[in-house]
Order: structure tokens, then C-alpha cells, then sequence
């Protein structure tokens, strides 16, 4: 962090001395940061499944890859099974869903508490 703070002095510095645009060098101390690891998202389709049942994928994604899918089947009943694949997977029934979520990121702190990423040790 104080290798940061240094970094944003010196090219502030910099800059003033050499009479370059501060957008310049906001631009220039962020160029090295190791802080942007790659994000993984998750968002969901449901599928109606007959007679009274139905399907939801979780979609896992990491630098835009799909890298995981958890398939959640419930009955009328509420009773579930789930299902967890390496990769992309979807069942050939389910052709038409009648939702959709867009992806949300999930956070740091919270990615070893998703069973699909554990599993497969898509967490490195």
C-alpha cells in the first residue's frame, strides 16, 4: 500500500515538473497495480419442468469462461436434487427459460462458501 501511495508522489511530481496532464498520470500510476484479479460471476436460468417441477442453472464465470454449472431441480413438493458440472452444462428439455438474472459478482470473501467452485478447486 505505501508502495502505492509513493508510486501516485512520484508521478504526481513528475508531472508537475514536466508540465504533463494529470489525466496522464492518473492513467500511468495505475497501470501496474497486482489488485484487479479476475472476477467470478454467477447468474441464473429456470427452466419449467412438467408435471409441476422445474430446473435452475447457476452459471459460474471467470474472465469471461464459463467454468462451472450447478443444476437445481426442485418438485412441487420443494424437495430438490442438485447437480454440479465442470464447465458448461445445460439438459436438452430445457429449451426455453422464463427467467433470467444477469451476473452478479461475487465477492472474495464469499467464493469458498459456493459449492461449485469448491468442488472442482476453481478458486486458484
Amino acid at each position: 500500500m505505501e508502495a502505492t501511495k509513493n508510486t501516485h508522489l512520484i508521478m504526481l511530481v513528475l508531472a508537475t515538473v514536466s508540465n504533463l496532464p494529470h489525466a496522464a498520470v492518473a492513467t500511468k500510476a495505475t497501470v501496474g497495480r497486482s489488485d484487479s484479479a479476475a472476477k467470478i460471476t454467477v447468474r441464473t436460468e429456470s427452466y419449467p419442468r412438467p408435471p409441476y417441477s422445474g430446473a435452475t442453472y447457476y452459471f459460474y464465470e471467470k474472465d469471461d469462461q464459463l467454468i462451472c454449472t450447478k443444476l437445481e431441480v426442485c418438485n412441487k413438493f420443494s424437495e430438490c436434487t442438485t447437480d454440479y458440472k465442470k464447465g458448461w452444462y445445460k439438459d436438452q428439455q430445457d429449451t426455453d427459460p422464463f427467467e433470467k438474472t444477469p451476473a452478479t459478482v461475487i465477492p472474495r470473501e464469499k467464493q469458498g462458501k459456493h459449492r461449485c467452485l469448491t468442488k472442482y478447486g476453481l478458486l486458484k
